[in-house]
């Protein structure tokens, strides 16, 4: 009896335990959609565009995380990126079928590789700073003054990054793209696999205007919601100093969580409709 007793005891427990993180994903979640939906408000209103208090800080922003981000996104589509190209060619060629280009760098290059390298590039980039900015304006409590002086924190200080993020990571994704096939083409030009004219017709054969819309709302989306998941994790900072560390760290695994999934919705959603 008293055997019994121990093992339902340690049941209880572990019941209750996985209930507690049940609700805690479950408020996390709402926490989620709460924190986007009134960020998508304030955007969609457009009234920001009419206070340049908050434009300054969108440039500034989009300056930070797109413009400096610049160079080492094109030196990596410079390497990663043509060796892609290179590795696709020379397996469509030595299958004999030269068609397969354009089919599997839309599919491989510009659907998946270039939207995940860039927002992953931004993550790890600007995904602490996010954080730790914004960590550290809780922990004085510059929230609150700015809720004092009439200016919502969303207006002012989440949105300016949501944008920067998105445009940056649509920007950054066309350019990634563009250079790895013109290098790559270089590069499979000048060891005579294939001719660079021949090439750029096998790759505007693969593409078509679904592919572009993919890539552009990948390229949009995957750093928008990231930034989305680390503005979360930073206004549960709260007064602790300690905890921005650590909400950066889950900020930023729970970002490549968010892409993934996007991700998985975005093929699923293909193969149904």
């Amino acid at each position: 009896m008293r055997i019994l007793q121990v093992y339902l005891n340690g049941w209880n427990w572990r019941a209750e335990r996985l209930g507690d993180q049940a609700i805690a994903l479950f408020n996390s979640v709402v926490r989620f959609y709460s924190l986007f939906f009134s960020v998508f408000s304030i955007l969609v209103r457009m009234q920001w565009l009419s206070r340049p208090a908050v434009t300054h800080v969108i440039i500034r922003q989009i300056y930070f995380t797109g413009v400096q981000s610049l160079p080492w996104v094109l030196l990596f589509a410079f390497a990663a990126g043509a060796l892609a190209v290179y590795s696709i060619v020379t397996f469509a060629q030595q299958i004999q079928d030269l068609s397969l280009i354009g089919t599997l760098m839309n599919s491989i290059l510009v659907q998946e590789v270039a939207p995940f390298t860039v927002a992953i590039f931004l993550l790890a980039r600007s995904g602490v700073a996010v954080v730790t900015e914004i960590g550290n304006m809780h922990v004085r409590g510059e929230d609150s003054f700015l809720r004092s002086m009439g200016v919502h924190p969303h207006e002012y200080l989440h949105l300016p990054r949501v944008v920067a993020f998105a445009i940056s990571g649509l920007i950054l994704t066309f350019l990634f793209v563009v250079i790895s096939i013109w290098v790559g083409g270089l590069v499979v030009s000048w060891s005579h696999t294939l001719n660079f004219s021949e090439f750029l017709v096998e790759v505007r054969r693969g593409m078509d205007i679904e592919m572009m819309l993919a890539m552009m709302l990948k390229g949009m989306c995957f750093p928008m919601f990231s930034c989305m998941v680390l503005l979360d994790q930073a206004c549960r900072v709260g007064r602790d100093p300690n905890q921005i560390p650590v909400r950066a760290t889950n900020g930023v695994v729970g970002a490549l969580i968010v892409m993934v999934l996007l991700d998985a919705i975005w093929v699923v959603s293909r193969i149904v409709l």
